[in-house]
C-alpha cells in the first residue's frame, strides 16, 4: 500500500499519471484508491491493458492505429513500473497475531437436536485428556446445557454473571469439570438471556479471546441469529454439524451461506480490524449482495467479484483473501447404515463452491451408537464411558486432523 502523506508532490503526481494510464482518471484522483493499491491489483490491471493495447495483437489494423497502440503500450509499461516501485512485494489484509493465544474452535449448525453439545463436550474432554489446557464455553445462550454433558448439574457462576458485572472477569466464572476441561456455562432461565445486545456481545467476544488456554471450544445455538453467527466467525476453526437428514444438511448450507454473508457485511464494522479502511461504496455493494432478495442481479459470489473488479479494483485482493480465509469444516454426525455420507458431503461442497466460491472441508463422520445417548443420560462423556468405542476412535481421527490443520 502507498502512504500519500510521505510522498513529495512530484512523486504523487507521477503516481497519479501512472494510475490514469493503468486504471482511469477517476481512480487517479482518488486518494483512497491510491493508498490501497497493492501488487495483485496492479498486475491484474497491467495484464488487462496489455491485452488491449499490445501492438502484436492488432497486426491487421491501419498503420497509424498500430503506431498509436505502440505508444499507448509503452506508457502502460512505464505506468506499471512506476506503481510497482511504490508498493511492497507482498500484500495481505491486516491481522493481529499472538503466538500464545488459544485456538478457538466453534461448533455450529442451523438445526437443533443434531448432537452439537454432546460433540463439544467430548471434543473438550478429549483435548484435555491429551494434556491440552482446554476451556469449553456454552454459547447456546437460549438453551444452555453443555455443563450437563461434562457432569455438572449446578454452576455457581455462568456467563450471565460476567455480562451483568457480578464478576470482574470471564475467567472468574470458570469451573473445573469432572472430566478434565474447564467450563464456562450458561443460564438460559434468565429472561432475555439469548438476546444480548451488540456491545455486550463484543465484550463477551473480546473476553473469550483473552482466556488463557490451549484450546477453547464454543458450543453454539442451533439457529442463524446474528449472535450465533458472530460467535462462529470469531473462531479460528468453525465446525458445522449435520446429519444425513435432508432438513439438517439444507440448514447446514444455510448456516454456511449466512455466516459468509455476515462476514462480508461486517467487513468494515466497528469490531473489524479493517474498520479504519472503510470504503462506503464497497460497503454499499456488499450490502446489496448480502441483503438483496432472490431476484437480485447477484446470484453468485463470482458475479459480485466481477462488479468489484470493475468498480473497486483496489479491493479485489482484499475480498479474495477474505473468501480464502472463510474455510468452515463439515462433520456428519449420527451416521446410520442408511446414510450416504459421501453424497451429502458432495452436495454441500458442490453448492458451496458454485454459489459462494467456498471450499468446504470435510472433517469426517461419527457413527450413531446407542451408547452415546446412554452416556449423555448418565452425564458422562462418551470418551470416558467407552474409551475403546468407535466414537472415541472417530474423535481421535478428528482431533488429529484439527491439530494438523
Amino acid at each position: 500500500m502507498i502512504s500519500i502523506s510521505t510522498l513529495q508532490a512530484s512523486e504523487l503526481q507521477k503516481i497519479r499519471v501512472a494510475s490514469a494510464y493503468l486504471f482511469s482518471l477517476d481512480h487517479a484522483r482518488d486518494d483512497s484508491f491510491i493508498e490501497n493499491l497493492n501488487l495483485s491489483t496492479i498486475k491484474r490491471a497491467f495484464r488487462t491493458k496489455a491485452k488491449r493495447y499490445h501492438p502484436d495483437r492488432h497486426q491487421d489494423a491501419e498503420p497509424f492505429e498500430i503506431e498509436k497502440r505502440k505508444e499507448r503500450f509503452v506508457r502502460i509499461e512505464e505506468a506499471y513500473r512506476v506503481l510497482r516501485s511504490y508498493v511492497p512485494e507482498t500484500d495481505s489484509i491486516p491481522s493481529v497475531t499472538n503466538e500464545k493465544r488459544a485456538r478457538i474452535i466453534a461448533v455450529g449448525g442451523a438445526k437443533g437436536g443434531i448432537g452439537k453439545s454432546i460433540f463439544s463436550a467430548n471434543l473438550a474432554a478429549y483435548l484435555s485428556g491429551l494434556g491440552k489446557k482446554t476451556v469449553a464455553v456454552d454459547l447456546d445462550l437460549g438453551g444452555a446445557n453443555l455443563h450437563l454433558y461434562l457432569g455438572e448439574t449446578f454452576l455457581k457462576w455462568n456467563i450471565n454473571d460476567f455480562l451483568n458485572k457480578r464478576v470482574s472477569t470471564i475467567e472468574d466464572t470458570l469451573v473445573t469439570s469432572k472430566y478434565g476441561p474447564s467450563l464456562i456455562g450458561g443460564d438460559s432461565s434468565q429472561l432475555g438471556a439469548s438476546n444480548i445486545g451488540f456491545s455486550r456481545k463484543l465484550k463477551l467476544v473480546r473476553a473469550i479471546k483473552e482466556i488463557n488456554a490451549d484450546y477453547i471450544i464454543l458450543d453454539l445455538g442451533g439457529d442463524t441469529s446474528y449472535n450465533v453467527i458472530d460467535f462462529f466467525l470469531m473462531a479460528d476453526l468453525g465446525i458445522i454439524l449435520t446429519t444425513c437428514d435432508p432438513a439438517s444438511y439444507i440448514e447446514a448450507y444455510n448456516f454456511i451461506k449466512v455466516a459468509f454473508f455476515r462476514k462480508l457485511s461486517r467487513l468494515f464494522g466497528p469490531e473489524s480490524e479493517l474498520r479504519n479502511k472503510r470504503d462506503i461504496q464497497l460497503e454499499r455493494l456488499l450490502e446489496e449482495f448480502t441483503h438483496s432478495p432472490i431476484s437480485s442481479r447477484f446470484k453468485m459470489i463470482d458475479e459480485l467479484m466481477e462488479e468489484v473488479w470493475e468498480k473497486h479494483p483496489q479491493h479485489i485482493n482484499l475480498l479474495q483473501e477474505i473468501i480464502k480465509r472463510f474455510s468452515p469444516s463439515l462433520l456428519v454426525n449420527r451416521v446410520t447404515s442408511q446414510c450416504n455420507v459421501s453424497q451429502v458431503v458432495k452436495r454441500l461442497q458442490d453448492v458451496s463452491r458454485k454459489m459462494l466460491s467456498i471450499n468446504l472441508r470435510y472433517l469426517g463422520s461419527i457413527q450413531q451408537q446407542v451408547e452415546i445417548e446412554a452416556s449423555a443420560r448418565n452425564l458422562v462423556p462418551m470418551i470416558t464411558s467407552y474409551p475403546d468405542s468407535m466414537f472415541t476412535r472417530s474423535m481421535k481421527d478428528l482431533v488429529d486432523r484439527l491439530i494438523m490443520n
